[in-house]
């Protein structure tokens, strides 16, 4: 499978058993780039991956996409993870999604998520 998000395009590749996982970035440049995770060791590379993602745009403002490009596209959809549970790290709540071989650990703030969900 193929997206084209703007002017960058990616692709996810599974083995048959979903034991490995590849995923190709071309930049804007057209420099290719291709990270092969395991189902066994993906939490922590994707971890690692989001964490310096949220490192390098703190002081940005929000990205602003396009109508019709990246989620705005009308063929992105949210992803369902397999289970989600709240779990405690020291006094951080944390959100514990199981998209069944990698499991995302997100630290949430629970005054701003009741502010965000009360605007639905």
């Amino acid at each position: 499978m193929v997206k084209k998000i703007g002017s960058k395009a990616w692709r996810v590749q599974a083995s048959n058993d979903g034991s490995i996982i590849a995923l190709g970035v071309r930049t804007d440049t057209d420099r290719e780039y291709e990270v092969l995770l395991s189902a066994v060791d993906s939490t922590p590379i994707m971890t690692d991956l989001l964490s310096e993602m949220v490192r390098t745009h703190k002081g940005k403002p929000p990205r602003v996409f396009a109508e019709n490009a990246g989620p705005n596209h009308f063929k992105s959809v949210p992803v369902q993870p397999l289970s989600t549970r709240i779990e405690r790290h020291g006094e951080t709540p944390v959100l514990v999604l199981d998209f069944g071989g990698t499991i995302l650990k997100v630290a949430i703030d629970p005054a701003q998520l009741r502010q965000d969900l009360s605007g639905l």
